[in-house]
């Protein structure tokens, strides 16, 4: 809202009502899920703000979502930034919603990444659940994920001393590693960890790995990432792994298309 106006609304001030009062409705202009009621709400704090909606709800075009009144000015100042919040929001929730319909009927847990807008992480990763889907990891204290570029800064056989270092110390934290070959997964399978991230592997490769965790290790939970679409989501989940992992559920959604029509009273 500062950023928005950091000296205030020089339109409506001039052009607008200083008291003139006005109701208004916030409508779906397309199906989706809804999320973002909070901010929105917070945004039209000095405004009444009235919904039957909750976050997570699916909503049909021409849903009318919300119906607020207050002072015209208060509202046209809150319009933007409440609108932005809500479009962007429910678009994550909406995309996510769409994989995790494909999903269904399957065990496979659609997971989200931290490939985020800086300072919208929280949100976004909310938004990610009102659609159905699950959080990894928040920020990089969360967990362990060894990726490649860790595994090229260390020596050779130090990777199984630097975990059982780690689990000395941070023993409820989880280890995740990122395998790219089957050798690497063959290899992963013998340490004291959790998940392996079987990164753009195709299909072959995939199925492999899941007959190798299933010999040597089947406690250890197998996640896919790279290359997910609406396309192959569900073949990549008939795999037999645990988890799939999608960074465009929150970087390359749409927005879901709402808008704001005030009438002034």
């Amino acid at each position: 809202m500062r950023e928005d106006a950091p000296r205030g609304d020089i339109t409506s001030r001039y052009f607008g009502g200083r008291w003139q009062m006005a109701k208004g409705k916030i409508i779906a202009k397309a199906n989706g899920v809804l999320c973002g009621l909070a901010v929105a709400r917070y945004c039209f704090r000095k405004s009444s703000f009235c919904t039957d909606y909750a976050d997570g709800d699916q909503i049909k075009k021409g849903t009318v979502i919300a119906e607020i009144g207050g002072r015209l000015n208060d509202l046209l100042l809150a319009e933007r930034v409440a609108l932005n919040f809500l479009q962007h929001l429910s678009g994550v929730a909406t995309e996510t919603n769409k994989l995790v319909k494909l999903l269904k009927g399957t065990k496979v847990k659609l997971l989200d990444t931290r490939k985020t807008i800086p300072g919208l992480r929280e949100l976004e990763k909310y938004a990610v659940c009102c659609g159905g889907g699950q959080n990894h990891r928040l920020d990089l204290s969360d967990m362990v994920l060894v990726k490649d570029n860790h595994l090229a800064g260390l020596r050779s056989g130090a990777l199984l001393k630097r975990i059982k270092r780690f689990r000395f110390w941070r023993s409820a934290k989880k280890i995740e590693l990122e395998a790219a070959t089957l050798r690497q997964v063959e290899d992963f399978l013998t340490l004291p960890v959790n998940i392996i991230l079987l990164d753009n592997m195709p299909l072959a490769k995939i199925k492999k790995a899941v007959a190798l965790r299933a010999k040597l290790n089947p406690q250890i939970k197998l996640e896919i990432s790279g290359g997910v679409s609406e396309k192959n989501i569900r073949t990549l989940a008939g795999s037999g792994v645990d988890y799939i992992s999608c960074g465009r559920i929150t970087h390359s959604a749409a927005a879901l298309d709402i808008t704001l029509l005030l009438d002034a009273q």
